[in-house]
């Protein structure tokens, strides 16, 4: 299957919004207890998509440096040895200029929850993005082995893989007009990871990872699949109470003029409309009243 190629230039001629294959997964436990886990899924993800490369390191004081093996180990050590108190954050990409195709953006804090308000909500966060060719010439299959590959590192509250549109904030209601007349299908993502998700569901997608505490306020595993026996849902159960749910065998991008209506992720919408995520506003700024609507595209 061919995806659309969805590309929004800003007024300076920028790009802004890129499709992409997304994989986020959300985790409430610090840093210092999950970072072995978190660098055992970078190293496994950049071994399985060769030959694709990382190929720059951000160095965190507004540089980026070639990433080579003694890059590579510099970051790793820094994020295992953050400690109490520490971020060990890492950031790697392939482009050291515009829109990067290929992203690992990891948040990590300690301690989480974070002592100031304003922040309660943040948690780590695990943001690996990949260009929608990557899906295209390995297919879905491939896709959803590495996807559970990484999620079995990770100990995550929740977590998706999907299709999506990937926007800087300040282009993301412009960028929704690529999307939003036709591919009700496509996630519009943030550019990078977004921490303030907490235990709830960054929406509706072809593959949902989800934990605690929001399974078991569904009723478990047994729960969810009595709410939710419909053909093509596939829920596999995964060690320490998580669980997948794949909508289909491919993320769909519902195209409206194939007919699509994604009656799948509309089911599921409907079961996790408690828990879902809703955008923040940030310094102050309302969310526009679009960008809401989007998230809620499933449950109108």
């Amino acid at each position: 299957m061919r995806y659309p190629k969805l590309r929004y230039y800003d007024k300076r001629g920028w790009l802004s919004a890129v499709d992409a294959l997304l994989m986020s997964f959300y985790m409430p436990h610090p840093n210092e207890r999950i970072a072995p886990a978190v660098i055992r899924a970078v190293e496994l993800f950049r071994e399985r998509i060769k030959p694709y490369r990382l190929l720059w390191n951000d160095t965190h004081d507004g540089q980026g440096e070639p990433l080579d093996d003694a890059s590579w180990e510099r970051t790793r050590r820094k994020t295992l040895d953050a400690g109490a108190g520490g971020s060990g954050s890492l950031m790697l990409y392939d482009n050291p200029s515009g829109m990067n195709e290929i992203l690992v953006d990891y948040r990590g804090l300690s301690p989480v929850p974070l002592p100031w308000p304003e922040r309660k909500d943040d948690v780590c966060v695990l943001y690996l993005r990949l260009p929608t060719e990557y899906l295209e010439e390995r297919g879905p299959e491939h896709v959803r082995t590495l996807a559970l590959e990484l999620a079995a590192e990770l100990p995550f509250s929740s977590g998706y893989v999907d299709f999506v549109l990937c926007a800087s904030r300040a282009g993301s209601v412009d960028a929704l007009e690529l999307i939003r007349p036709r591919y009700p299908g496509v996630h519009l993502a943030a550019s990078s990871a977004i921490m303030n998700v907490n235990t709830r569901v960054e929406g509706i997608h072809w593959m949902n990872f989800l934990g605690q505490p929001v399974l078991g306020q569904l009723g478990g595993v047994s729960g969810l699949r009595e709410r939710l026996m419909l053909p093509g849902v596939s829920i596999q159960e995964m060690s320490g109470d998580r669980v997948l749910i794949t909508l289909g065998g491919r993320p769909e991008p519902g195209d409206v003029e194939a007919g699509q209506s994604l009656p799948l992720h509309r089911a599921l919408a409907r079961i996790l409309e408690p828990y879902l995520y809703q955008r923040k506003p940030l310094f102050g700024h309302p969310v526009p009243e679009a960008l809401l609507r989007w998230d809620r595209r499933f449950l109108e």
